[in-house]
């Protein structure tokens, strides 16, 4: 039997309903993230996500997944649907020429883009256009900055997230400030799942999968075809496949 790991926060609305996971690499049954090269867990997490069959992983609503500037830049989200997935670019180094032109591609061809722990600075003005959600970390970013942040930016029809939410009292700040969603540990820590799949020939397809996108992200095109994916989903569609919860194991580590 083959088993892997991966964890979700969710994603609130105003009215407390879940309306998106936010995906996260795990390794282990521990619930913390793993000393991994960022790029390696982004492609892992894709994985999972195009041979979840069962639809399990995100319980219809929408998977944030976080990618770095060069798995943008390469095209490495175009491997994935957009109709329910957001692509959330990693806090790092100002932007690129290569990656506004990336985000501005993404943008004309569906994909919701949101901008992770970010920090306003003139450097990112070009690329707010084409942003659909905006995080902003509550404890790097004071609330009373949020709010004026959120009222400058309305009408560009973006919605924003309040990170790392741990107290009552900072989610009805957040709130009072024009947040439309919330994420942190006060409304629900990262739920840990391990997929256990019987079938023999899942590690290898799982392999090609991961070699494929791989394959992708350094020779990126405009159409992308993913032969090995469509085959693997052919092969396991009536394999035991399922994502299993586990209970009692929520990590009190502060990092994802």
């Amino acid at each position: 039997m083959y088993s892997s790991f991966i964890a979700r926060q969710s994603i609130s609305d105003r009215n407390g309903n879940t309306v998106a996971y936010e995906l996260l690499y795990r390794q282990s049954h521990l619930n913390r993230y793993p000393k991994v090269n960022a790029n390696y867990a982004t492609r892992s997490i894709m994985v999972d996500l195009l041979l979840d069959q069962s639809q399990l992983l995100l319980n219809n609503v929408t998977g944030y997944i976080n990618f770095s500037h060069d798995c943008i830049i390469n095209g490495l989200p175009l491997c994935l649907p957009p109709e329910n997935i957001v692509i959330e670019v990693l806090e790092g180094d100002s932007p690129s020429i290569e990656l506004i032109e990336a985000i501005k591609d993404l943008h004309s061809k569906g994909y919701q883009i949101a901008l992770d722990d970010f920090i306003p600075s003139p450097e990112w003005d070009p690329v707010i256009p084409f942003i659909s959600i905006i995080k902003l970390d509550i404890k790097q970013y004071s609330l009373f900055d949020s709010h004026r942040f959120i009222q400058a930016h309305k009408h560009l029809n973006i919605r924003f997230i309040a990170e790392k939410i741990e107290h009552k009292h900072q989610y009805l700040q957040a709130r009072n400030a024009g947040f439309d969603l919330f994420q942190g540990y006060y409304l629900a820590m990262p739920e840990m799942f391990e997929k256990h799949v019987l079938n023999e020939s899942y590690p290898l397809w799982y392999r090609k999968v991961y070699q494929e996108l791989n394959h992708q992200a350094r020779s990126p095109s405009t159409v992308y075809e993913l032969p090995d994916t469509i085959a693997a989903n052919e092969v396991l569609q009536n394999s035991q496949h399922q994502f299993i919860a586990f209970t009692g194991r929520q990590s009190s580590l502060r990092n994802k």
